[in-house]
């Protein structure tokens, strides 16, 4: 049976470096929830809007982005919501990121932006990003990973980047202005993130409908709500999935 591990992890924009990347940027509140599947089979994820997480000691709240899921060869993305993904023959790795609610600190106001790769299932620290309005934060903008808006700005998306094959698919933008293609609108005072992601369109680990052929299909419950075990209900008969020896 393949083996799906599903991961709910905050990009932390404290101290935020994408060459080299900082270690601390990513945060896993919780334990992963680790389960094996029935090929062909389904599983549906607990979709949890919101997640409170502790860094440096404060408590936060942070806000989902989106979803990933790949199986290391493949990987597609999708919005936050209900996710249903069908399961073959190969290992899954799904995972739903956040990004902390809330305002900026004291200071210029700026985004975080950054790169992400469909395939891998996480960010990458090519140079992908031009800052059209204002090129002198070009350089910034690839290397920290920040782009200042003391006043509205322009990013350009990169066609194609040199860490994966895959092409610019598009921008996931929280509170970061709107999309227009490879182009980002940045409205002056923003404080939110834009994400450029690289991803394939023909991929073939596709969601589907458990309804659409009758497969066995699994929802996972527990585990991310609380620091300790969950279940994952398959045909309707709740399963204990094992975390870190806690049931």
């Amino acid at each position: 049976m393949p083996h799906v591990s599903v991961h709910y992890k905050v990009i932390i924009p404290a101290g935020h470096h994408r060459q080299p990347r900082n270690a601390n940027g990513e945060l896993e509140p919780y334990p992963s929830s680790e389960v094996d599947v029935d090929e062909p089979g389904n599983i549906s994820p607990l979709y949890v809007p919101e997640i409170q997480y502790t860094y440096n000691g404060a408590i936060g709240m942070a806000h989902m982005l989106f979803w990933s899921v790949t199986d290391g060869t493949q990987g597609q993305t999708y919005p936050a919501g209900t996710l249903t993904q069908s399961v073959g023959s190969n290992p899954l790795t799904i995972t739903a990121w956040y990004y902390p609610t809330g305002g900026g600190g004291p200071g210029p106001t700026v985004i975080i932006d950054d790169a992400f790769s469909a395939i891998k299932g996480d960010f990458i620290d090519d140079t992908f990003v031009t800052v059209t309005s204002d090129p002198s934060l070009t350089s910034q903008a690839n290397v920290v990973g920040v782009v200042l808006t003391t006043k509205a700005q322009t990013l350009q998306a990169s066609a194609s980047v040199n860490s994966t094959t895959e092409p610019f698919s598009k921008w996931i933008s929280y509170g970061a202005g709107t999309a227009n293609n490879s182009v980002i609108n940045v409205p002056a005072g923003a404080t939110g993130i834009a994400i450029a992601v690289y991803e394939n369109s023909n991929v073939n680990i596709p969601k589907i409908d458990p309804d659409a052929f009758g497969a066995i299909y699994g929802t996972i419950i527990g585990g991310v709500a609380v620091d300790g075990g969950g279940a994952i209900i398959i045909n309707g008969k709740p399963h204990p999935v094992v975390i870190h020896g806690v049931r």
